[in-house]
């Protein structure tokens, strides 16, 4: 004999975040997607680099409206996070949260169910912009610049 346990309160993750190298300026998406029952909450929670830095949580219109937080909740929860215009500082641990306890934002009671996890880095490079490649006109040193793409003398 078998019985059935209704699936109450468990939430698991169909797809991840994947971790991801940009450069500053540049722009990243991260995807992740839940399933449960009832449908679970999804959270995102960012940890820097920097030492002794804890989780923050990350909401729509964060970092100087750089940060964008878009959810959707019908058979099962998806969401993605994009951040605008990278800095240095937009580097480390995204961490994806998802939960299906209804006590779980409560803030007296414990929730029966913690937040599961699901974590991506991003690594944020230096563009080295502009690259200039110093070249010899007509007896003029010269600079070109992939930004100009013509040719700017160099005064000496």
């Amino acid at each position: 004999h078998f019985a059935l346990i209704p699936l109450r309160l468990i939430a698991g993750f169909i797809k991840s975040p994947l971790s991801q190298k940009r450069l500053t300026q540049d722009s990243v998406e991260l995807y992740c997607e839940a399933i449960g029952n009832p449908i679970p909450e999804i959270q995102w929670w960012f940890e820097g680099n920097e030492p002794n830095e804890t989780y923050a949580q990350l909401w729509d219109g964060a970092r100087q409206d750089r940060v964008k937080i878009n959810a959707t909740y019908n058979l099962h929860s998806t969401s993605t996070i994009s951040i605008a215009n990278l800095t240095s500082d937009d580097s480390g641990m995204y961490e994806c949260r998802a939960s299906s306890d209804p006590d779980r934002n409560h803030l007296s009671k414990s929730p029966k169910v913690k937040w599961i996890r699901s974590q991506a880095n991003v690594f944020v490079i230096e563009r080295e912009w502009p690259h200039l490649r110093p070249w010899h006109l007509l007896g003029h040193w010269c600079l070109e610049s992939p930004a100009m793409l013509t040719p700017a003398p160099v005064s000496s």
